[in-house]
């Protein structure tokens, strides 16, 4: 049995297609033809048709890969799709989009945001987050206002995930509670709130909501013949982008924790209760179990990194930090102005203590990061959260083995590295969670590690030293406190 999962991400699309056992078969990515098509300046648009062409691109090239194994597409039992979180797209009656898409990074919303968070105070309460301008519910209301013409020929606002299974299996109208979250959908509950129909809005341009991996349809005849896919595939349910790197790296069961730490700093893990972060700095998707995935996103990571790098190839940066860890400095190493998380701060800026020279900037930018990332557990843990011994990571920074290991040991935990890290990875499960009794049982079977790394034993004293001096420096600087 073989599952496609395909991640529609912010360049383009990437197909993986695994057995039941989590070896991949057949992958390939397509980048976008444009990031950003939009002729208004500071706004963020995408072509549905880019979106179109690398997804069906991406499962062409697999689709072939796999003939030239020797299977065919009726192997395929399912297929999920995952798209970027707040991103959405109007359609017509004929499923043809009105507009391009407006994208998850898009700021037009702002004055529907502040509406949207005044009107829906106690849905914020309740779930534990606040509406913003980069949430897909004050979208669709700027399109009810601004382009009345265009609201008024909208039969469904989907979600990017939502219009790419739309055109595999024809039912645009379906989407997931993950996707849904930022439309304003009631994850406890499981309704649209009134709310909605208050601001005027009619609701039933909303589509309806499945539970992520819950089949939504067969792929088409139309898709088959277009695209070389079986029709007794099921297309099922997506997520988010997000919720699918989280679960490709792990975080299925409560207590795991996925931290993935690419361009920036992103900590997902599950907890049996909802958890409400009064600070804002994270909110709570729910998985297909029950249970929830909290998670917030900072703005340090790999970008600083890259900067100090300057072009030096990193293994040679790498062999050469190897000497100077710990480097006894301490940093919280934000590449602009403002945090998210683990705190709230739109005016922090990053601060430097210690012996930098020597080429101990290099490293003490890695260790800066872990101490940000095990600041974020300790907040987790203040929350009520229970974490594991063992936390597994995502991202560029995996890379690189002794940053896993200058992590492992700030963090005090194992840390291990998933084979296939792709969120398209997280919607191959979520594809094969119908069929192997769910999502646990699936990751179970599925998922497979690259590498383990325990702490250091002769850098776990020192940094737990150096850690409680940078927590003072946090304190201090940005008057947080786990």
């Amino acid at each position: 049995m073989y599952y496609m999962g395909i991640d529609v991400g912010t360049q383009g699309a990437r197909c993986v297609v695994v057995d039941e056992k989590g070896a991949v078969a057949a992958a390939k990515s397509v980048p976008f033809e444009v990031l950003n098509i939009s002729a208004t300046e500071g706004w963020y648009e995408q072509s549905p048709a880019h979106w179109q062409a690398a997804a069906e691109g991406a499962i062409t090239d697999c689709v072939k890969q796999l003939r030239d194994a020797g299977i065919g597409p009726e192997a395929i039992r399912a297929i999920s799709i995952d798209g970027t979180s707040g991103t959405v797209v109007p359609l017509d009656e004929d499923h043809v989009p009105l507009t391009n898409g407006i994208m998850y990074n898009d700021p037009r919303a702002r004055d529907q945001a502040r509406r949207v968070h005044a009107a829906m105070g106690a849905q914020e309460a309740k779930l534990g987050y606040a509406f913003g301008a980069s949430y897909s519910l004050p979208r669709v209301l700027w399109v009810m206002e601004e382009r009345p013409d265009v609201y008024a020929r909208t039969a469904v606002f989907a979600h990017q995930a939502d219009y790419v299974a739309g055109l595999l299996c024809g039912e645009y109208a379906a989407s997931d509670y993950s996707n849904a979250l930022k439309t304003g959908y009631d994850l406890i509950d499981d309704r649209w709130p009134d709310e909605i129909g208050a601001f005027g809005f009619d609701v039933g341009k909303l589509p309806r909501i499945v539970r992520p991996g819950a089949p939504i349809g067969s792929v088409s005849r139309a898709a088959a013949e277009r695209l070389g896919l079986s029709t007794k595939t099921v297309v099922t349910g997506g997520s988010t982008d997000g919720y699918a790197s989280a679960l490709a790296a792990g975080a299925v069961k409560p207590g795991a924790w996925a931290s993935i730490i690419g361009t920036t700093f992103v900590l997902k893990g599950v907890t049996e209760a909802l958890v409400i972060d009064p600070s804002g700095a994270s909110y709570s998707h729910r998985l297909p179990t029950g249970a929830w995935l909290l998670g917030g996103a900072g703005n340090i990571g790999g970008r600083v990194l890259n900067g100090v790098a300057d072009g030096q190839p990193f293994d040679a940066l790498n062999a050469r930090a190897e000497g100077l860890v710990p480097t006894g400095a301490r940093c919280y190493p934000l590449p602009g102005r403002g945090e998210r998380f683990p705190f709230v701060d739109p005016d922090a800026e990053a601060f430097y203590v210690g012996d930098l020279t020597g080429g101990r900037l290099y490293p003490a930018v890695m260790e800066g990061v872990a101490f940000a990332e095990r600041l974020a557990f300790d907040r987790m843990r203040a929350l009520g959260c229970a974490v594991g011994d063992v936390v597994y990571a995502a991202g560029g920074a995996c890379r690189s083995d002794l940053w896993l290991r200058i992590r492992a040991s700030v963090m005090e935990k194992q840390i291990r590295v998933p084979d296939v890290v792709d969120a398209a990875m997280g919607s191959a499960l979520l594809a094969a969670s119908g069929d192997m009794g769910g999502l646990e049982q699936a990751a179970g079977n599925m998922i497979r590690y690259a590498k383990t790394v325990d702490p250091e034993p002769r850098w776990v004293e020192p940094y737990r030293e150096i850690y409680g001096r940078f927590v003072g420096d946090v304190g201090r600087m940005y008057g947080f406190r786990a």
